[in-house]
This record gives C-alpha cells, structure tokens and sequence, in this order.
C-alpha cells in the first residue's frame, strides 16, 4: 500500500474506537394477556443520562431485541395500538452483558400507559458465559487499600489474590488469578481498550481515579466469540461519562503511620505519609441559547488526581568497619590477610597502606560506616520511598443523531518513583524512574437500520521508563576513580562500577531501564439482527513495540573475592590492594526492540431458539504473529547444529575454556541479515565474519501457528419460563499471546554479548587481568515449533432469583491449559553424573552434553494444567439501603511449572518434568469474599432537619476475606542429585502437613516427615512432589464508616473512616522450609518456622463531596 494511503488510513482509523466490551444487549419478548406473543410492536429504549432514545419493532416471534447498547440506565417502552403503553422505568445495562425485558401488554388505550407489566429480570436468561459485574457504587464506596480498582476483582467467584498488601503504590495485574490461569492472561481494558504493558502483560499503562469509573466488567469462563485478546479472563473498566445534569466530585484521602499497627514480626512501623486527592465533573457541553441548548448532544466528563506516599523500609546490611578500610583486621572476624607476593601473613594483621592501591579503596569509600549490631548484618538504614503520581483524564461523548454517536477518552498518567535501595540494601545508590503513561480511545458506532449496526474502533496506549541515579557520589570523579576502562575512558564522568564484595553487601551503580512502549489497536463490529439470531462478525488487529535496554554493565562491574589467585585470603584487604578476581565491562547498553502483529477474526450468532432457550454459538480464529527483534539482534541455539568436534576444550579443574573450537557452536542468528536498524546500535552487525549465523530460519524463530481456531458455546434455559430461574453452561477455546519480555534474553546471548571478562588482575589496571574465557549461559532459547498456549474453558450452574431482589448463582467451572509456557535446562547433568569418581572433582562445565556453555535455558510449551471449581454467588443489588455480595470458590490447581509468572521456574530434573507435576503455586483450596454496603437507617425519618442532618445518614461498609494457605516446596541445601545443583528437593517419609491444633508458629508442618540430606539416596532427586506443603491461610477484615452530611439536594459531603485488617489479625506469608538437623539429628531451630507475615492494621481518613 502507497505510504500516503496508509496515512489517510491511520487518520480516518484515530477518530474511531470503541470494542464491544463497552457495550450490551436488551432483549425480550412481547405477549398478550392470554401468553399470544405480539408481533410488530413498537419498543424504544431511552438512555437515562443523555436522552438518545433508540427503537425497534418485535418480530413475528414476539421477540426483540437492542443488540448494542452503551452501557447505562434505560427506560424500555412498548406500544402498540389496541394495547396500553408498557414501561420499565430503569433497566440498568451492564458492560458486556445481555438484561432480558419481557412485556404482557393489556387491551386498552395506547395512551394509557402501564409502569408494572414489564419486568427487567436480575437472573441471566439469554447468556451462558461466567461474568461478573462491580457496581459503580462499589468501586466507589467499598475500602480499598491504596484506592486501586484491581482490588475489587476479588469479590468474584474465582478469583485469588497472591498478596496479602494490596497497598502497592504501582501498576502491578499480577496479584489476582483467575480460575487458575496465569495473571499475565488476564486481559486488563479500560473503556474496550487495552491496558497492558506487554512486555510482561503484568503491569498496566494506567489506573483509572477510582471516582471516574462507571463500573467494572469481568468476563472469566466460556465468553463469546466477540471476545478475545487472551485466555485468563477480561477484565473492562467502564469510565464516566457527561449527562444531562452536572454531576461531580471533591475528595481526599489520608493516611499516617501513626494510626498504624505493626505487623506481627516487626519492631515498628515503618514511616507512611499517603495522600490521595483530585476532582471529578461530568456534565453537558452547551452554549446558552445558541447550540445545543437540550443539552442532549455533546457530554463530558472530566477526572484530575494526585497521589503521594512516601513510604519507609528498613534493610539491614553488612559494611567493612572504619579499622578494616584503614587495612587493620587486629580483632576482626575476617581472616589474617595473606601478602600474595610472599604467601606471608602480614605482620599483626596489618596492611601497609604504602601496598594500597589507588582505586582499591576508593571502591569502599561509598560503603556508609556500621551503624547496627543486631541480626543480619551490621548496618540498618531506614529509607523512604516516594511514589507521586498524578492522573489526567478527559472523555467527551457526542450524539450527532439518534443513529451516530461518537465517544473520545484520553488519559495521561505520570508516575514519578523514587527508590531508596534502587543499587543498593544499604540506600547508597537512590534511583529515579519518571513513567508516564497515556491511553486514548474513540469511537464510532452507526446504526443503518433498526436490525443494522456497525462499531470502528482504534485505540493508542505507550509508556515511557527513563530511570535515573539520584546520588552524584557515585560519579567516577566524584568517587576520585582513575582506573582505565577496557572501552571507555577513565575521565568519563558517568558511574563508576558495579562493586561486589564477597560476604559483604554490594552495589549496582549504572543498573537504570529506559523502555518506551506502545500498542496500536484496530477493531470493527457489525451487527445483523434476523428474526431470532443476532449474527456478529468483526476483526481485530492489535500491533505492538517495546523497546528496552538489557542493562549491561558499560560502567564495568568489579568482584572481590578470595578465590582469585592474587588472594589475600581476606576480601577486603583483596579490596584494599585492588586485586580483583573478575572485571567485566561491556562494550555499550544492548537494547532489543520487540515488535508483534496479531489479528482476530470472529463470527457468532445469538439465537432466541424459543421463550425460554438462548445459545451462543461462535467461532473466534486468531493469526498470532510471533515476536522479533526490529534490531535483529536475537540469536538461539539449535542442538542439531551442534558438533561435538567443534566444541572448545573445556579445563576440568576450573571449567574454563581453551583457545581452540568454535564459540558459537550450534548459535544461529535469527532471519536472513541484519536490519537497516542494527547499523550503529548492534556492533555484531559490523562483523562480516558473523554472516555464516544466519541460516534462514524465521526472524522471530517461530513458525506461525496457523490452527489457532477458538469455537465458542454458551446456552441458557429458563425451565419455568418466570425469568426467575436458569440452567446455564458454556464452552470455549482461548488463546493467548507470547509476552514480548520471552526472547528478549536472546539479545544478550553471543555474539551480541559485547562484555569482556579479565580475572585475577588489579584495579588499576584491569586489562592486565587474564582474559580467560568461561562458559556462559544460553537463555530465552525458543522451540521452533511452539503452539499458541491455550485455554479451553468450560462451565455448569445454576441461578436463581430469592426474596428480596437476591440472585443466588451455583456452579462448575473448569479449564484444561494446553501448550503453556515453560523453561528446561537442556544443558543440565543428568542425576548421579557426578557421584562418583572421576567426575566427583570435574567442573560442572567439564561434563555438560553441550560442553562450552553452561545452563541453555529453553523456552517450550510443555507445561499442561487444569482446574475445577465449585463457585458460588450471593449478589443483592442496592435495595432498601442495603446491598451486598458473597463469593466461595472451592478449587484445585494442578499443573507442571507453576503460575506465577510465564517464564516459571526450570524443573529440578529438565530430564523429566513430569515429575513436577502437583499443586501449582497459585492454588488456594478456599476462597471467600463478602462485602456489604448498608445505609443504617437511624433517624432517617426524624422530621427535626438539624438532628436529622447530625445524627442520620450513616454507612458502614466493608469487605472481609478468607483464604486458604499457598502451597509449598521443601528443599535440601545441597546438591544430592550431585547434578552441580546448589539444592533439591527434600525426601519425605510422612504426610508433612498437621492438623490445625498441632500447628504453632515454630513448627507449621511436621519437620520430621523428611530426611537429613546425608540419609537421602544420593545421586537421586528426593522424592518428595513439588508443592506438597499448604501454608498459612489468610484472613481480613476492611471495614468502613462514613457519614453523609446533606447541604442541599444533591449536594452532600461524606466524611469516611477506613481501617484495612481493622482487628489486627495476623496473617502469616512465609514459613521456612528449607531442611536442616543438627549435629544430634534434630530439627534445628527456625526450621519448618513462620517468618513471614502480611501488614498490621491501617487507618484511613477521608472528605469527599458529592454533586
């Protein structure tokens, strides 16, 4: 396509975008009083807050129905000569949801209008998907620790929150599961457009203010074909919008520590200073008496917030003492230093300074001086953390005509952190990370008939992460550094090196991401009603970058450490002399630029089969475009192209490499050339020998899975034909995308690694160090033939509608993944390689079937997993000054490499991961949410004004959650295996797990269910399954009180006091289960311990005034 054509596209695309969660569906069917259905009758739907009225007529069937409607309030209407007007004053319209409203009209005038012979039912007749809906009275009056909207997801049915602090001042989506499937499936929106930085798909690009959303629309099992993006669930937030009358908000919230409790292992609480404050206004966009003066065209809707904590942490550290820099170790606990010239000790403990090198002790000059005597170390710091974000968020909604409208929401987060410990535990290297973020969505949507329709949709979100150092002492010339750099100069005024000390804390000085990010969205719907089928056809093409730096060490990084030959056998007297036993230093920051295509095709149809059967039948097929570098820096390996006779010589003693061989051995590099892009930025581009890489494979390294087709299936029958009772049940396949964060290790895999590592040298003069090559390791690591992961849902159950305008809802759901994403090492040693002699005293590296690399860490999609629930629902929507919700899933969670994120961890035998199959990480046997708003009705009905404004008006509100423990792994400090492991998992030779009165906090679990290392079986994995030991549970209780005081009508101000764990209740996170006896074969002391436990109570103030 000519580039001008593909401009006036993208124009005519930016002022259209709308996806089809934003919207729902009215339907029903028109009877007499005899049950005779009415055809051709005239049914209008009016929307409460802007006017737009739309109508359509009832088929022969009787049945109609408004297939896209923006969500809202209605009043539905139906009129037909010979027959009395029917109205439903209020039919609350959900996102992505379908209301059923059936009339019986009487005989009569059609002037005279009946308000009570429609009802809109609360049970869902025509859907048979699992969704879910947070109210905006929810969002808005429930307490939320932090005023952050993805809290609320845990008032669904299966649903479980891995945090137990959901106080968390980030963009973090990773702290829900939905039934089961791994956060980074979850697919977060707001307003229909996505919300994900995709380079994880676990941080979002915004956080809508809290008072700016309408409400929240979660779609977890068995969803229509219309939906897709990923396979763990939707989650659409709704914003407001403008209406006819103006409406608005005023807030603050505050927090202070000193209304806060400890948790339970803590000596104090941290400093906390939390305030959250801002502005809402919503309403009609006019000019008085000269354009749209019935305020019923143009709408807007306005949201400023700001939010500053600033939040303290203590670290404890360890830090040379002031004698020990000076090069006197009279009385300290590290060893006599050794003079590595003559293998003498130095005389009294003391090294002349006259040995000192230059540099040496200028590497310790950023070291702070003990300060602490306690546990852990001997240096306590205390730092805050600030993070102040503000929001900017501006909707408008136009309505040309009854059959246009148009709707434009633009957001601009910014969020700027400050991180005390940003390079250091010991709060030396503070570090800065301004993010801003912006998300933009528009839309059109256009109605050609009342049974046409079509929505064009286009959406734009991007972040930008520039982290910064915030502490000029770490400056080479402010340190007094004059040491040369291997590439850069010693002049240079940028970071001096990364330090580690042996025993000792370290720093990182140059370790700062700079990453921007963009998502480009293009959607179209459309719409055909006939007669009892809603057919929908449309397509999505979502297009994607993320550029990122890998963070190398250009600075240089210096390791002091006692195995070095120029040892001094002390590592800080090593320090003192500058003798190093590595410096590494890479030649410039290796950046990868991520780049992906995805397109969506769908077709469905929404089929009335009678009065009292709905199907959805569907079929969604996805062309998943795999991930490649813009920079075509990615290499892979491929074991077929490996030969053993081209393998360096590898040193048995020390593992180091020989001159000889080839050292990239079976490396390719992705595609058919280096791009135009890589000139300049990828040094390997301008190395002509590194052509005979590329070996034609595709420039992401994966073929297309071309069979990526999802059917789609829900039904739902109303037995008695009441609209009070339903039988519900679903199925439907899933896919989901790579994360762009998969291959982008491949950038920092040879030849496109430009460190060099010396060993055994001085800082002085670091090139002089030995340029010994050691293996390295091989990471991101692609199989070729990788499937899309997937999803296949399925789900059973029953609602019904009880007394009191309560929905009871009881059902199964399950899932089956398939192709789910893991990591093995294909370079591991298999279990008893090294048990005996001679390779009992062979480097690891000596022995390793690929020898010249260490661990090559591949990405495949062996990882299969399932899921089965029992989920129940109490909801009770606002009525009578009382509403309320309760969820209970009971579940198990099985899987082989765990949930927590989608690069998981490698199984201790890669040989046989099937042995890691068991509980995955995020199952929770038992969840239970309830949360409750009540409007206490205490002097409602006084008729003194002045006491009834004091004393009536007051809610308690609140949240209360119970859930099971997480499972567990219990593993051996020591490489039983004998595989070169550092640990393995314990064997076990008795259920672990105790009874609830034999639990206590210094023994959770039964430590004698598993042996000593020295009596497992050795040159074997223990045996014990992975994740066979359940944690402690967790339980809270989030309480609010406000009260409301009225100025005048609609006016009011409500002053709110929250309290988060309001009683205090411990809620323990960790236990040590880490195997070790003592000398008598006893359990030693802190094992099989809680150590670990979630925040102690907070308080919360609040003033808001409501318009």
């Amino acid at each position: 396509m000519p580039r001008h054509l593909r401009f006036l596209l993208f124009l005519a695309l930016t002022f259209c975008a709308y996806a089809q969660t934003n919207v729902g569906r009215i339907s029903g069917t028109i009877t007499d009083a005899t049950g005779a259905v009415v055809p051709d009758c005239r049914v209008s739907a009016t929307n409460l807050q802007t006017g737009l009225t739309q109508t359509v007529s009832s088929e022969n069937s009787g049945f109609f129905t408004f297939p896209s409607l923006t969500a809202g309030s209605y009043r539905v209407t139906a009129e037909k000569t010979g027959f009395r007007a029917a109205e439903v004053p209020s039919v609350t319209l959900d996102a992505a949801s379908q209301r059923v409203v059936d009339f019986k009209l009487e005989v009569g005038e059609l002037s005279q209008s009946v308000a009570v012979a429609a009802t809109a039912e609360l049970v869902q007749t025509s859907s048979g998907d699992v969704s879910h809906v947070i109210t905006g009275s929810q969002v808005s009056e429930l307490a939320l620790n932090g005023r952050n909207y993805a809290q609320l997801l845990r008032l669904i049915p299966g649903v479980m929150a891995t945090s137990t602090n959901p106080f968390t001042m980030n963009l973090a989506t990773d702290t829900q599961r939905i039934n089961g499937i791994r956060a980074n499936s979850i697919y977060f929106n707001v307003d229909g457009a996505e919300n994900m930085d995709n380079g994880a798909n676990s941080n979002s690009i915004i956080n809508p203010n809290v008072d700016a959303i309408a409400e929240i629309k979660i779609l977890t099992s068995s969803y229509a074909a219309e939906f897709g993006g990923r396979s763990g669930g939707i989650v659409n937030v709704v914003t407001k919008s403008g209406s006819r009358d103006f409406h608005g908000s005023l807030f603050e919230f505050v927090r202070n520590d000193q209304f806060d409790a400890r948790s339970f292992f803590a000596q104090k609480v941290d400093p906390l200073r939390f305030n959250d404050f801002g502005v809402t206004l919503g309403g009609p966009a006019f000019i008085p008496k000269v354009w749209n003066t019935d305020k019923n065209s143009l709408f807007f809707f306005v949201s400023e917030e700001w939010k500053y904590i600033h939040q303290g942490q203590t670290r404890v550290g360890t830090v040379p003492t002031l004698q020990e820099r000076n090069g006197d170790f009279r009385g300290s606990s590290l060893p006599a230093p050794v003079d590595p010239s003559t293998g003498m000790l130095f005389p009294n403990g003391l090294v002349p300074a006259t040995r000192f090198s230059y540099n040496g002790p200028l590497l310790l000059k950023p070291y702070p001086l003990p300060n602490f005597a306690g546990p852990g170390g001997n240096y306590s710091f205390t730092g805050i953390s600030r993070t102040d974000t503000r929001e900017d968020l501006l909707r408008f909604d136009y309505i040309p005509s009854s059959k246009t409208q148009i709707m434009y929401r633009w957001t601009h987060d910014t969020w700027n952190i400050f991180d005390p410990f940003q390079g250091s535990a010991l709060g030396i290297v503070p570090g800065g990370r301004p993010r801003p973020g912006y998300s933009t969505v528009g839309s059109i949507s256009h109605t050609f008939s009342p049974t046409t329709l079509n929505y064009f949709s286009f959406s734009v979100m991007h972040n930008r992460i520039h982290g910064l150092p915030q502490n000029g002492i770490i400056a080479r010339d402010n340190l007094g550094l004059n040491f040369p750099g291997i590439y850069h100069a010693a002049t240079a005024s940028g970071p001096g090196p990364d330090l580690t000390l042996s025993g000792f804390t370290g720093y990182t000085l140059g370790d700062f991401i700079h990453n921007f990010n963009v998502t480009f969205q293009w959607r179209d719907d459309f719409t055909r009603v006939v007669g009892p089928h809603t057919l929908k056809f449309g397509a999505q093409i979502t297009r994607s970058r993320k550029d990122e730096n890998l963070k190398p060490s250009i600075n240089g990084s210096v390791t002091f450490n006692v195995s070095a030959k120029n040892t001094t056998r002390n590592v800080v007297a090593d320090a003192l002399l500058g003798n190093y036993q590595n410096y590494s230093e890479a030649l410039q920051d290796a950046d990868w630029w991520s780049r992906y295509t995805q397109y969506e095709f769908y077709g469905q149809d929404s089929w009335k089969v009678s009065r009292n059967l709905s199907l959805e039948i569907g079929l969604r097929y996805n062309i998943i475009g795999p991930v490649y570098s813009a920079l075509g820096n990615y290499s892979t390996f491929v074991p077929a192209r490996f030969n053993p006779a081209l393998a360096p010589p590898v040193n048995p003693r020390d593992g180091s490499l020989g001159a000889s061989g080839d050292p990239y051995n079976g490396l390719v590099i992705l595609g058919d050339n280096f791009p135009e892009a890589a000139k300049g930025r990828v040094p390997a581009a301008s190395d002509p020998s590194l052509q005979r890489l590329f070996a034609g494979y595709p420039k992401s390294g994966l073929d297309i899975d071309w069979l990526d087709f999802g059917p789609r299936f829900g039904f739902a029958y109303d037995p008695f034909g009441h609209g009070k009772s339903s039988i519900r049940g679903g199925f439907g396949m899933f896919y989901d995308q790579y994360r762009t964060g998969y291959p982008s290790a491949m950038a920092g895999n040879p030849p496109f690694n430009t460190t060099v590592n010396l060993y055994d040298g001085n800082i002085d003069n670091p090139a002089g160090g030995t340029a010994t090559r050691f293996p390295s390791n091989l990471n991101g690591i692609l199989s070729p033939h990788m499937r899309s992961p997937m999803i296949t849902s399925f789900n059973f159950g029953l609602q019904h509608e009880l007394p009191g305008a309560v929905v009871l809802d009881v059902g199964y759901v399950g899932n089956l993944g398939r192709h789910l994403v893991r990591q093995l090492n294909i370079n591991q040693l298999p279990a008893g390689t090294r048990l005996n002699p001679p390779n009992s005293s062979i480097n690891v590296n000596a022995l390793r079937p690929y020898p010249g690399y260490a661990n090559i860490t591949l990405l495949d999609n062996s990882d299969n997993s399932n899921y089965n629930s029992l989920q129940v629902a109490v909801n009770r929507r606002m009525h009578s000054g009382l509403s309320f919700g309760l969820s209970y899933t009971f579940s198990k969670t099985l899987d082989t490499a765990g949930g927590t994120d989608n690069r998981v961890g490698i199984p201790q035998d890669s040989y046989n991961d099937r042995a890691d199959y068991g509980l995955s990480d995020i199952h929770r046997a038992h969840v239970l949410n309830f949360n409750y708003i009540y409007a206490l009705a205490f002097f409602k009905k006084n008729t003194n004004p002045v006491l009834k404004n004091a004393l009536a008006g007051w809610n308690i509100e609140g949240v209360t959650s119970f859930q099971s423990g997480a499972p567990n792994s219990v593993v051996v400090p020591v490489d039983v295996a004998r595989i070169g492991a550092t640990s393995s998992r314990a064997s076990v030779i008795a259920d672990p797990n105790l009874s609830n009165d034999q639990r206590t906090l210094a023994r959770w679990f039964n430590t004698e269910a598993f042996l000593a290392p020295e009596l497992m079986v050795q040159g074997q994995f223990g045996n014990s399954g992975r994740d066979i030991l359940i944690g402690p549970g967790f339980s809270q209780w989030d309480v609010s009180l406000l009260k409301n005081f009225l100025v005048k009508e609609k006016t009011k101000f409500e002053f709110r006091a929250e309290s988060f764990n309001v009683f205090n209740h411990p809620s323990f996170t960790g236990i040590n289960t880490t195997v070790h006896f003592d000398a008598a074969g006893k359990p030693s002391q802190g094992y099989g311990a809680v150590n670990a436990s979630g925040p102690g109570r907070v308080m919360e103030l609040a003033l808001k005034m409501l318009f």
